[in-house]
């Protein structure tokens, strides 16, 4: 057989494979169409008399965080054998609707019958999560805050310090006015006014908020194995160690360290980011063991730094 004829036979054959499989997926389709076509609708108060297995939904941890609310509408097909096979969605926040589609899917009913046989049918399904109630000042800060913070971020970045101060002041401010589960928000407002004021060498102004940044976000869940709340403590152990209180500075470093060590296996995904933020966690505190004369200590520190590994 030429070369010519092979390619030729080949393309045909690669053509009718083609052409084959697009009929295969108009059939499939056409079924999946037809066997919805064919469900017959029921009322969820109907439907919900054959649920044999509920799987109750869990609002998402961030959607929790930000106090997010409102109802998720599903519209599903339950096979004759009372699976659900198809989930379609109504309406509902993008935050919730994800979570209630997969407890949805494992849902199981008991078969309904029509004409004394088992049928398909669609029903629609709703799940609602409360909204917290805000007063007006909460919904005015929470309108306010954010733009507010990322000023006081972006001066602090920049390095323009008369104004990071002013601004950074005024989303700390913002912060204490928002909802009370906005705990991170009111610990960052906080670590970066005080980040402006070591940056205009006032660090006696600058602890006391550091310790109230620290102090929020202890109330975070799983604190001790929380990157940021290392930082925390790694940010008020440099103001101690600048204004000559070693002993406090000592004691925050070696916490730092080792909420940095706990983090990075809890959190394998973040290794790298963690890794470099311990490492330098280690060389601060090497400086600090340094000005107490413990070089040892020092050099033991400046070693292990030396020796963390990164992808």
């Amino acid at each position: 057989m030429s070369a010519n004829v092979y390619a030729n036979n080949r393309g045909l054959g690669v053509l009718q494979f083609q052409v084959m499989l697009k009929k295969l997926i108009i059939l499939v389709l056409m079924t999946s169409f037809a066997f919805a076509d064919s469900a017959k609708r029921v009322e969820q108060k109907v439907a919900d008399q054959n649920l044999t297995n509920k799987v109750e939904p869990t609002v998402p941890p961030l959607a929790k965080t930000l106090g997010m609310g409102g109802t998720v509408a599903l519209e599903i097909t339950i096979s004759p054998e009372g699976k659900v096979i198809s989930v379609t969605v109504l309406s509902g926040h993008p935050m919730l609707a994800p979570a209630f589609v997969d407890a949805v899917k494992k849902w199981e009913y008991r078969p309904f019958i029509q004409d004394g046989q088992p049928t398909a049918v669609v029903t629609k399904v709703e799940w609602s999560v409360p909204s917290p109630s805000r007063t007006n000042t909460e919904q005015k800060a929470l309108k306010d805050y954010y733009p507010a913070f990322q000023t006081c971020y972006q001066v602090v970045h920049d390095g323009k310090n008369s104004d990071a101060e002013k601004k950074c002041s005024e989303a700390v401010a913002l912060s204490d006015e928002l909802p009370a589960n906005r705990i991170i928000e009111r610990s960052s407002s906080r670590t970066f006014l005080a980040h402006a004021l070591i940056a205009e060498r006032k660090p006696d102004e600058a602890i006391p908020l550091y310790q109230e940044a620290l102090e929020i976000r202890k109330g975070v869940e799983h604190s001790e194995s929380d990157a940021d709340y290392a930082s925390e403590h790694a940010n008020l152990a440099r103001a101690y160690f600048l204004v000559g209180e070693l002993d406090k500075a000592d004691l925050l470093y070696q916490q730092s360290v080792t909420i940095f060590e706990a983090a990075i296996v809890a959190l394998p995904t973040m290794k790298d980011n963690y890794t470099a933020r311990l490492r330098s966690t280690l060389l601060e505190y090497a400086k600090l063991k340094n000005a107490r004369g413990e070089v040892d200590n020092a050099k033991a520190l400046e070693q292990k730094a030396a020796g963390l590994k990164t992808q």
